[in-house]
């Protein structure tokens, strides 16, 4: 069983891609966002990410978004758009966080730790769910070695 700690995520600029697309496009999404990014001449800020916004899906489409946190403009915003990406800042708020390490595909775990959390601690899920993508394939390493934040955004 994964360890499940209580974080508080910072304020965030972004610029994401919203689905619904299948979850196999997940990694072409992620390759367009970085592009995107660059054509923009936005400095990545951090890990990418990914928002469910509904449980399942049939794996055909699933209803998420993915995100690349970037530096925001000297002012402090982000472009509202940028070709199909749009760019946000996300809130600060508190979530339910556990750490796997393995295959994107055995996170089953690590999501199971953090809502078995939020019930035994009296918390209810106050936004989407947040795959935070730590180490993974554009580090050269193999699945096994892949890490992965998953986020419960939770309130009492």
């Amino acid at each position: 069983m994964c360890d499940v700690d209580v974080v508080l995520v910072p304020e965030q600029a972004v610029i994401s891609l919203r689905g619904p697309t299948a979850l196999a496009e997940i990694g072409r999404q992620m390759r367009r966002l970085r592009q995107l990014a660059g054509l923009a001449g936005l400095t990545p800020a951090g890990p990418m990410t990914a928002r469910f916004y509904a449980d399942g899906g049939d794996g055909a489409h699933a209803d998420y978004d993915v995100c690349l946190p970037v530096e925001p403009r000297p002012d402090g915003s982000v472009p509202d758009a940028i070709e199909e990406a749009r760019g946000a800042l996300l809130p600060p708020h508190h979530a339910l966080r556990a750490v796997h390490t393995g295959p994107h595909d055995s996170l089953h775990d690590a999501w199971r730790a953090v809502r078995e959390a939020a019930g035994a601690r009296g918390y209810t899920q106050a936004g989407p769910v947040t795959e935070v993508y730590m180490r993974g394939r554009e580090a050269g390493v193999p699945p096994e070695e892949y890490v992965t934040e998953v986020r419960l955004p939770c309130a009492r």
